[in-house]
């Protein structure tokens, strides 16, 4: 068996480790995964923590009670600089960072609205969308970027139309979001964009308890504000952790999607001669992009011994949803892309309580952005050279920072 102690007596590695590959997890995650059930590695700030790999070890903790997501826990993992901004700031802390009963009390309010059917009700909206901003880019000058005129406006429109705001905010929500999920800005920016964003939904809140409408925070002020379930201090968090995570998410995940339509010639002929493939090819693009890159933090509260690795209560562990997701044990030939796979019991939405509550609506965009580069967009490729693509190593959702193409 392996503890701290033997463990810490090696060279724990720099973590986040460097991609060699713009497309593929650092190699660096493999090598680990062949070794122990996990492994000893260095953060920013010093810190050793233990990082998990294996598909049976990431969802071995997600599932286990006994590892906590509150960030004020002791030996909690600061994974960027920016992460102590939450344990100074408890109250701003959405659901995601609570544990039951907190976290289900909360996340229980939002059930319904995320459901398969809700989604699928959503469908048309999203294929509406998407065929305004398509007229539109393929009216206009080529090359064209399709994270400017798709990625980022898809999830964008759909979040604000589930929130009944106006669409002259979308700028406003866009760039505010996408500061507090880059680790390239200070502290500071962080904070700021967080407060910014936080006043303007206090105010979309304090409208809609004013006079509601039919939208989410509608619905969430009359079935829980009023009646005193909810908090005013508990909603805006809530709908922040939707704004964010809802757009930057699944932004990063359409643009990779859409680079490897445009470079993977098995992919768009598959998709091209069967659309009824898109569903299983979309969780086949979720495995192996794996966007959340530096993996979701948890610490012990009890000593836990998972497979030949003592945990001690305490010590901080991250999971690496990418490592989980290419482990040989479970996908074969896990490197190659191949949209005929059933990926379903992929990471990339999480595994356990705290589960991606937006994976539905979340699959639904993906699909239609998927199937509308097809029909709006033959023969689409990339108008600039591969190795000249912007990839958003800095953002905590990885994913590009254009995508430049010509059809």
């Amino acid at each position: 068996m392996n503890d701290a102690t033997s463990q810490e007596r090696r060279t724990a590695p720099a973590y986040p480790m460097t991609r060699v590959s713009p497309v593929d997890p650092p190699p660096g995650l493999a090598e680990l995964r062949e070794g122990g059930a996990a492994s000893r590695v260095t953060l920013w700030d010093g810190s050793q923590v233990w990082l998990v790999t294996s598909h049976a070890g990431v969802r071995a903790v997600l599932g286990d009670r006994r590892f906590t997501a509150v960030t004020s826990a002791p030996g909690f993992p600061m994974l960027t600089r920016t992460s102590p901004l939450v344990r100074a700031n408890p109250q701003s802390a959405s659901f995601i960072r609570m544990d039951d009963p907190d976290h289900a009390r909360l996340r229980s309010m939002l059930t319904r609205d995320f459901l398969a059917r809700r989604a699928e009700e959503l469908r048309p909206a999203v294929r509406g969308v998407l065929d305004e901003l398509l007229g539109k880019l393929v009216a206009g000058e080529r090359p064209a970027d399709l994270v400017a005129g798709v990625t980022i406006p898809v999830p964008s429109r759909v979040i604000t139309l589930l929130f009944g705001a106006g669409d002259d905010r979308r700028e406003f929500i866009e760039s505010r979001s996408a500061v507090l999920i880059d680790r390239g800005y200070t502290p500071g920016q962080v904070a700021v964009a967080r407060d910014e964003l936080d006043g303007y939904l206090r105010e979309l809140v304090e409208e809609r308890l004013a006079d509601p409408g039919t939208d989410l925070i509608s619905r969430l002020v009359l079935d829980r504000v009023r009646p005193g379930e909810l908090t005013v201090e508990e909603l805006v968090p809530m709908c922040r952790l939707l704004l964010v995570a809802g757009h930057g998410t699944t932004t990063s995940q359409a643009s990779l999607s859409l680079l490897s339509l445009l470079t993977d010639p098995g992919l768009a002929t598959a998709l091209t001669e069967d659309p009824g493939l898109l569903p299983q090819a979309v969780e086949e693009l979720l495995r192996f992009h794996s966007i959340v890159q530096n993996g979701l933090a948890r610490a012990a509260v009890e000593d836990v011994l998972l497979g030949d690795v003592l945990i001690r209560a305490g010590e901080g562990v991250v999971l690496s949803l990418s490592a989980g997701n290419r482990d040989a044990g479970v996908f074969a030939d896990p490197d190659r892309l191949d949209p005929h796979r059933d990926a379903r019991r992929h990471l990339a939405f999480g595994h356990g309580m705290h589960q991606c509550l937006g994976q539905w609506l979340a699959r639904v965009e993906l699909e239609e952005i998927l199937a509308a580069v097809l029909r709006w967009l033959p023969g689409a490729r990339l108008a600039v050279p591969f190795e000249e693509l912007d990839f958003r190593h800095e953002v905590s959702s990885y994913g590009l920072g254009a995508l430049p193409v010509i059809w």
